[in-house]
């Protein structure tokens, strides 16, 4: 027999504040399923799972407005969302345990020695700046100075929520093809993948048209791999595996 919980058991459950909950209903972004004749919410055990997604989501720096959209996608699959999020999640450990690991170095050293290792010190300082920096943000590493410009004037040319549109769809491709680089690249999941790949990346190139230097410098950094590691950037294994789903459909 199915569970029902009411706002205050649920909140109870999970850890998460009543005034929270009453948030996420009235920006849409966790309904819950059902009400009492008087008007009291009742969350259903499918709602845990809504909440686990939203709450996953937001600690890997994912915005509310964000996760709405997301789950609100018609083609939304909870268990790759999953998967997803342990990759993620596995990202984020590996560069906690870096940073861990320069700090424990730094403090041990000092309790040795009596003094300071500079150079341990600018490790750590490195270490901590990595895991700050947005992955794939830091454009400036990669293009020169023109070439910012044309991004800034590029940038100005489209509207905000269209540019946004079209970064979610590509992180959101991104994520699903690294979670499911096992399938058979024959099989219609992963044709589908294909699929979206041209499409975006056919709209891509229309962004970019009057803009040819700009384009080949990104085709350069990609071509030298200076985006892998970047967790929003398709890394060579992405591109490996859309360019076997492609072979599979040409066969």
């Amino acid at each position: 027999m199915a569970r029902w919980y009411r706002v205050g058991e649920f909140a109870a459950l999970t850890g998460v504040s009543i005034r929270t909950l009453h948030h996420y209903d009235r920006i849409g972004l966790l309904r819950p399923s059902a009400h009492t004749e008087a008007g009291y919410r009742l969350y259903s055990e499918q709602d845990l799972l809504g909440l686990q997604q939203v709450l996953t989501l937001r600690y890997l720096g994912f915005p509310l407005r964000q996760i709405g959209k997301l789950l609100g996608r018609p083609d939304f699959d909870l268990l790759a969302s999953m998967r997803i999020q342990r990759n993620a999640l596995r990202d984020r450990i590996s560069e906690l345990e870096r940073i861990d690991a320069a700090l424990g170095q730094l403090v041990e050293h000092r309790l040795a020695s009596g003094a300071w290792a500079w150079d341990l010190v600018v490790r750590a300082s490195a270490a901590v700046q990595e895991g700050l920096e947005p992955k794939g943000e830091r454009m400036d590493k990669y293009y020169t100075p023109e070439q910012m410009q044309q991004f800034e004037e590029l940038g100005r040319k489209f509207p905000t929520e269209e540019r946004e549109a079209m970064e979610q769809a590509w992180t959101s491709l991104i994520a699903e093809v690294r979670a499911n680089r096992d399938l058979n690249p024959a099989s219609p999941q992963a044709q589908a993948f294909a699929e979206r790949w041209d499409q975006l990346t056919a709209s891509l190139m229309r962004a970019y048209e009057g803009y040819p230097e700009l384009s080949a410098a990104i085709g350069e950094n990609y071509r030298q791999g200076r985006f892998e590691g970047h967790e929003h950037a398709p890394q060579q294994a992405d591109f490996a595996f859309i360019e076997l789903v492609k072979k599979a459909r040409a066969s």
